[in-house]
């Protein structure tokens, strides 16, 4: 933490500021100007909002999947948190109007709840036209996001911290908890996607037992360079061994083998964002071995073998640990040679195997089936009919399984 954002303030006797960063086209940026008002009370913090565009240039990957998944996604947020949700994005007369009332207007919460509301509703009585002054003004901010180290709308930054939506408030109100900035004795009420306990439990097999439940299995799409995808890995075996699911594995290539931009703030921030999530699930983080090209290549060579050995599940665990908790290089042909090893696993048969089962073609299959349902990226888990991206989403796949035993 830099100290100068949070005590330069305190010289002229002001609350700690906290940057608020929204985009009025952007579903998750609708959400969370929503529980902004309750930070306020909660907290002694002043916010200082900024409007942006919806996205950096460079950023997005697949703009169809990602503006139906935003405004499927931030309902979801709606009903875990009780807000209003929204039906469909505002038409572009809307967007403009609302931009230039921004524009006008004190850069207040209310009065940011106030032009969403109108813009995501249309309760306009006239509509503004484009300027220059328009565009400049948010080009501006825009720039400002980035050159603080992020690219997307929806974030708050404080004491050098940047945290996403909704869904990251609970870092946040952990840290302003921890510097005793709490006004009431509430500090943390944004812990809805939280999975629950995850210790096994003899009664959740014997309602599969006695009603013969059909198990289905959970498809898990990962990538062995996200550690997103580590994180959720971790979590969906505590919830297969909870509810006696079998899981399949679905790796796909990294978005950068797919001839897709990494720009460096989004490396930045999925890094530091994912060790902070694991931390708080209590999962070891400790390292991260760029697995990259011949890394990945290694391991998916040999996951076929594994899979058909029934060890899938041992092999992708073995390596996400070399690559997250050990600081193992994999890009090293040995270094996989122990990993079978360590689960018992033949790497002669394995190498063998591979010569007649290329992973290329796999791979390719498992991006096809994640692209039907959706996505563009990992991690994706799927059980039954509910599937969702997102390793803080697996609240959904729970219930999911829940509802199958019941």
């Amino acid at each position: 933490m830099s100290f100068k954002y949070l005590y330069w303030p305190s010289l002229f006797a002001d609350k700690p500021i906290i940057e608020v960063y929204l985009a009025l086209n952007d579903p998750h940026s609708f959400m969370l100007v929503q529980v902004l008002s309750d930070l306020e009370h909660r907290f002694n913090i002043k916010l200082k909002l900024f409007l942006i565009y919806e996205t950096v240039s460079g950023v997005k990957i697949d703009p169809k999947f990602m503006r139906n998944w935003a405004l499927k996604d931030a309902n979801y947020v709606a009903q875990q948190y009780n807000l209003k949700s929204i039906e469909q994005y505002p038409h572009a007369k809307a967007l403009v109007t609302g931009q230039q009332i921004w524009q006008l207007s004190p850069k207040t919460v209310e009065h940011a709840v106030m032009i969403f509301n109108q813009t995501w509703c249309d309760q306009f009585d006239f509509y503004y036209n484009t300027s220059t002054p328009l565009i400049n003004f948010q080009i501006k901010n825009q720039q400002r996001l980035m050159s603080k180290g992020h690219y997307l709308p929806a974030t708050l930054f404080f004491a050098g911290d940047w945290f996403v939506g909704i869904d990251r408030l609970i870092h946040l109100e952990e840290r302003l908890t921890q510097l005793g900035l709490n006004s009431t004795e509430e500090p943390h009420k944004y812990s809805a996607n939280l999975l629950a306990n995850s210790t096994p439990t003899d009664d959740i097999l014997d309602q599969h037992n006695r009603q013969n439940t059909i198990i289905s299995p959970c498809e898990v799409f990962i990538s062995l360079r996200s550690p997103y995808s580590y994180i959720g890995f971790e979590k969906i075996k505590s919830l297969a061994l909870k509810y006696h699911v079998p899981l399949v594995i679905k790796p796909i290539l990294p978005m950068v083998m797919r001839g897709l931009d990494m720009p460096i703030n989004k490396a930045r921030y999925i890094y530091t964002d994912a060790h902070r999530e694991a931390k708080l699930a209590n999962i070891p983080f400790h390292t991260f071995n760029d697995p990259i090209g011949k890394g990945i290549v290694n391991c998916y060579e040999i996951f076929s073998y594994a899979e058909h050995k029934g060890k899938a599940v041992d092999f992708i665990s073995a390596a996400f640990e070399a690559i997250y908790v050990k600081n193992i290089d994999v890009t090293q042909g040995h270094v996989i040679k122990l990993i079978c090893q360590s689960i018992s696993l033949d790497y002669a048969e394995a190498q063998e195997y591979a010569k007649e089962h290329d992973w290329q073609q796999w791979s390719d299959v498992n991006q096809a089936e994640l692209e039907q349902l959706g996505f563009w990226g990992v991690p994706c888990f799927k059980y039954a009919e509910t599937y969702c991206w997102g390793q803080d989403r697996l609240v959904e796949i729970e219930n999911a399984m829940k509802n199958h035993i019941s």
